[in-house]
Formats: C-alpha cells, sequence, structure tokens
C-alpha cells in the first residue's frame, strides 16, 4: 500500500512539474547554460522525462534543407524523406528549398534565411569547394547552425555527414583494375567527373589516381557538370578517340553512369568496340542504377549509405540543439559506410538500390 501511495505521488509530481520528496522529476533536463544557450541534457537521465526534454527542445525549432537538387533526386529526396520523418515526429518545422541546380538560387535562398533568422538549423548540400564558406560564416554569426551533408566545405560549419569519396573511389578503383587485368585490357582508364571543382570530383579523381597510376594506368579526365547530356558526349569522345584503346570509365555518381553504360553498349551495337571490352564504375547505387545493373549496363559501384547520411543529418542538427553551444564554436566530421557491389551482391546489400522514400 505504501508503494502505491508513492507511486501515486510520483505521477502526480510528473503532472505538476515538480519535484516530491522520493520522486525525481526531468532529472534529464541539466538546466544548465553553456556559450551559446541551454544544454538540455545532463549525465544522468530517466527515460520519459527525457523523452520530454527531448521533445520540448525540438519543439517549434525551425529546420531548413537546401539541396543542390531536389525534386525527383533520389538521393537528395531520400535524405528529405528520412528528416522530414524524424523532425515531424520531434515538432519540428522541416521545410526544403530546391536550388534545382543553381548556385545563385542556393546562395540567395539561405542568405534570406539567414537575414530573417527563418531557421534554427541549416542543412546544406554542397557544389562547389568553396561556395558556402561564406554563408556559413554568416549563419554562425546570426545564432544558426549549419550542418553539411556528403560534400564537404573549405569552411566545415558545425557538422558533416558524409561518405569517405576518397576511400570509396579508391575502392572501386581496385575493382577496376582487376577486371582490366583479367582482361589483359589496355592500361587507360577514363574519369567523367561533375564541375570537376566540386568536392566529389576533386577527391574521387584523385582516390581513382592513387590507385591506378602506380600501377602504370594513364588517366584521361573529362567534365560532364552532373549532366546525362555532358557526361553521354564526353563518353562518346572517349570511345572515337582511343578507338578501343580504354579499359573503363569511373564515372562520379550513379545517374551519369547510366549514361555512359548506354553509350558504350551503342558503341558496341555498331562495331566500334568489343562487346565486356569497357567496364563502367560509379560512385552511389539508387534503384534505377541497380535495374541498369541487371540489364548489364554498368559493372560496379561504390554504394554507401545514403538514408544513413539523411538519419546522420537530422542526429546533428538535434545534437547542436540539445548541446546548446554557439553556433561556430565546435566542428564535427561524421562518415557513413560504403562497399563494392555488382551483379553478385547487389540483392544482398542493404545499403544497394535505395528509392526516395
Amino acid at each position: 500500500m505504501k508503494t502505491m501511495k508513492k507511486i501515486a505521488a510520483c505521477i502526480m509530481a510528473v503532472a505538476a512539474t515538480v519535484t516530491v520528496a522520493g520522486c525525481t522529476v526531468n532529472s534529464g533536463a541539466a538546466a544548465t547554460q553553456s556559450e551559446g544557450g541551454e544544454k538540455a541534457f545532463g549525465t544522468n537521465v530517466e527515460l520519459l522525462p527525457a523523452r520530454q526534454t527531448a521533445l520540448d527542445a525540438m519543439q517549434g525549432k525551425k529546420i531548413a534543407f537546401v539541396p543542390i537538387l531536389y525534386k525527383g533526386y533520389q538521393l537528395t529526396e531520400n535524405w528529405g524523406t528520412t528528416m522530414q520523418r524524424t523532425f515531424d515526429n520531434l515538432g519540428a518545422e522541416f521545410t526544403v528549398y530546391d536550388s534545382n541546380f543553381s548556385s545563385d538560387r542556393m546562395l540567395s535562398t539561405i542568405n534570406d534565411l539567414i537575414a530573417r533568422k527563418a531557421a534554427d538549423v541549416l542543412i546544406l548540400q554542397n557544389q562547389d569547394q568553396g561556395l558556402l564558406d561564406s554563408v556559413i560564416d554568416q549563419a554562425a554569426k546570426a545564432g544558426i547552425y549549419t550542418v553539411v551533408l556528403n560534400m564537404m566545405s573549405n569552411r566545415l560549419g558545425d557538422a558533416f555527414v558524409g561518405v569517405d569519396v576518397y576511400g570509396a573511389a579508391q575502392s572501386i578503383a581496385g575493382r577496376a583494375v582487376e577486371d582490366c587485368e583479367k582482361r589483359n585490357a589496355p592500361k587507360t582508364i577514363s574519369i567523367i567527373d561533375g564541375p570537376g571543382n566540386d568536392p566529389a570530383s576533386i577527391l574521387w579523381n584523385q582516390g581513382i589516381k592513387d590507385v591506378v597510376e602506380p600501377l602504370g594506368y594513364k588517366v584521361l579526365v573529362n567534365h560532364s557538370q552532373f549532366q546525362n547530356a555532358q557526361a553521354q558526349a564526353a563518353a562518346e569522345s572517349v570511345i572515337q578517340q582511343q578507338q578501343g584503346e580504354v579499359c573503363g570509365f569511373m564515372v562520379t555518381f550513379d545517374l551519369n553512369s547510366i549514361t555512359v553504360g548506354q553509350t558504350v553498349k551503342a558503341a558496341e551495337a555498331r562495331g566500334q568496340v568489343q562487346p565486356g571490352s569497357i567496364g563502367v564504375y560509379t560512385l552511389d547505387a539508387d534503384s534505377n542504377w541497380c535495374d541498369a545493373l541487371r540489364q548489364g549496363l554498368v559493372t560496379a559501384s561504390a554504394a554507401y549509405d545514403v538514408q544513413g547520411i539523411g538519419a546522420g543529418g537530422a542526429a546533428a542538427a538535434q545534437n547542436l540543439i540539445f548541446g546548446g553551444a554557439q553556433p561556430g564554436a565546435g566542428n564535427s566530421v561524421a562518415y557513413v559506410s560504403s562497399t563494392v557491389v555488382d551483379r553478385s551482391n547487389v540483392d544482398q546489400t542493404t545499403i544497394a538500390c535505395y528509392t526516395s522514400r
């Protein structure tokens, strides 16, 4: 009976949000001040009060996601869907601002959000190594946190979450070399990247070169701006110029690699190159790429945990808000997993063949 009375007293205390002797309420909230604001959690927590503390801290917070491209692009839609679910559950307001491949639109959007202080956290995708440096600095001065996804900036921001592009490039380059050696193919590798000055292209190119050049391979580099038509034109030019002396294409992202694979197949049909003489390798593996793999258009990819990046971005935003530090006071980097996939293992690999939702 005494125990039941004590439980009842605790329940009443929780409802009144006060502390009753023998019953600790909301011990998860440290109520201490850091340089930038209130720190949500202390060392010890109780389960239900800790949950309520997290909900209270996130309630009404504004999260703005500004990707390079959103509508119809499975990569960023996957991130956005994952983050939307997370922030909806927490009572935060999550909004996507589609840049539609325009750097000017991206910068204009971010500058407007900063000027109006319309976001507590900016979640950004970088398309040029130095593009976001100024706005990240401005956001910190305005008291806004920044989380950068997948393509790192010179100005790191409060958090970065993405794939280790350099390491993934080395892994898939090693696979390409194995295939070339098995075919006794010519030692020429053709890279088709994006703009060339973006973080993904820079790391992709260097990772490949550091594997293949010491083995005596010649590396050709062409830029596609991540546009299928330009990737196709680059592949056609290489096939024409090399006259059967290229072993494989290394394409920075999966969607462009499908176009390159189609270009190789067309060259095979014309008798321009021998069937199976040119491999097509890439980074990332959404459901469209997996379909192309099953059709024999592409060879292998360094697939990475795309949904993990969306979840990591949402977790980073929460941790920044819960931690209460001043924006710009700390910087963190987190990498997700990647692995080489082909027809032998793609259907058993959880991070491959993802969809937008």
